[in-house]
């Protein structure tokens, strides 16, 4: 598996920068290879995993839009990265959905691209965030999610069970209440599993845990293996299904790995089923959650499906 690997080529990307409720994000934009400066171009603004930073994930997927002739803009959330925002490394889908939110809306203000035709693609918790976004902002034409994230407590629920799914829930307060008395307190981003060590973590799984480790290592060195307990609160109370209704009449895709059990296919099932038209699923198989972050020929897939959509969708 490890000969499939993508390695992003840093110098088909360019630093940006732009305000989100009065924050500086850092971004990268990606050009299509071919466009002369000021070259109009539609446009594809990109949002990925949970804890992750603009040089985890999306930059496979922004060198393969650019080249197929989009304008594609990634961004660090508030708080992480080389963004600004206090307390760091704090993780709150709705603020972060706000960056999102923020940066369709920078995109479709810059003089090189298409503003009538911008698209939302998101990529893990980035494909949940979509969805809020375009139901957010109605100027946008269309709105993707591949290996989306839909409902975290929803899944801890189904592993833990109710009542371990609230006991854990009961270790994230206490930590609060140490917040609340002024002291930011901090949490793993990932484990290998939970323990007697590691009581609560982000992402307690095996599968998380090697592909932070070795991408944190390789290629984004401003991820943090923390994350601010307050996190925990609203990124496991957080739905994108509710948003799913929302988004029509924008168009919609839903893309799926058959095999996924850090974010379950039945779950990326009922936000399509929630969704209105127009909308389409499209399920890639796959082995594990992760081989659709950088992986061929899984994410070549999921771009192809989407690039093949938006053909027929973009006005």
């Amino acid at each position: 598996m490890q000969s499939n690997l993508l390695v992003a080529d840093p110098t088909r990307r360019t630093p940006i920068s732009f305000d989100s409720d009065g924050l500086r994000l850092a971004g990268h934009l990606y050009r299509p290879p071919e466009a002369e400066p000021g070259t109009v171009t539609p446009a594809i603004v990109m949002a990925g995993p949970v804890s992750s930073v603009k040089e985890q994930t999306l930059p496979h997927y922004a060198e393969r839009f650019a080249a197929a002739g989009y304008t594609v803009v990634t961004f660090d959330p508030r708080g992480f990265g080389e963004s600004e925002g206090e307390p760091r490394f704090h993780y709150d889908p709705w603020l972060i959905i706000g960056d999102y939110v923020n940066a369709a809306a920078y995109t479709m203000q810059r003089d090189d691209v298409d503003a009538g035709r911008v698209a939302v693609v998101g990529v893990c918790m980035g494909g949940g965030f979509a969805l809020a976004t375009a139901a957010r902002e109605r100027r946008l034409a269309a709105c993707a999610s591949i290996a989306g994230g839909y409902d975290i407590g929803g899944t801890f629920q189904r592993v833990l069970g109710a009542e371990g799914l609230a006991a854990y829930m009961r270790q994230a307060n206490e930590l609060r209440d140490r917040d609340r008395d002024g002291e930011t307190q901090y949490v793993p981003t990932i484990a290998t599993a939970l323990s007697d060590e590691v009581p609560v973590a982000i992402m307690p799984t095996e599968e998380a845990f090697e592909y932070y480790t070795r991408t944190s290592r390789d290629h984004a060195p401003t991820w943090s293996p923390k994350t601010t307990a307050a996190s925990l609160e609203p990124y496991l109370t957080f739905n994108a299904i509710s948003q799913a209704p929302l988004v029509a009449p924008t168009p919609l895709l839903i893309v799926h790995g058959t095999t996924d059990v850090a974010l379950l296919p039945e779950l990326a099932q009922a936000a399509y089923d929630a969704a209105g038209e127009p909308k389409e699923l499209v399920w890639i198989e796959t082995h594990n959650h992760v081989e659709l972050y950088d992986q061929e020929p899984y994410v070549g897939e999921a771009v192809g499906h989407v690039l093949g959509w938006l053909e027929r969708v973009l006005p």
